[in-house]
């Protein structure tokens, strides 16, 4: 769906879009985009839900994962 930026910088999200979503969202700014992000009603609730996906491992294993597929990411994949 295409839409448009008034000379303000206000975007009108279209009510079909809208629904649904909280009065609160996140906006996340991206390489060339902009993500817009509803904010949960309990933010704690879902941390507690986000955490449950994450593997069975040490948080330190995690960690280091994270920061070698950063520096991939960083150096371009090389």
């Amino acid at each position: 769906m295409l839409a448009r930026v008034d000379s303000k910088g206000r975007l009108y999200i279209p009510k079909e879009m809208r629904e649904g979503l909280s009065r609160e969202v996140y906006l996340v700014r991206l390489d060339h985009e902009i993500l817009i992000v509803p904010k949960p009603d309990d933010p704690l609730r879902e941390l507690e839900e986000l955490g449950k996906a994450l593997p069975d491992k040490p948080l330190s294993e995690i960690k280091r994962e994270i920061l070698k597929e950063a520096m991939k990411e960083a150096l371009g994949g090389l």
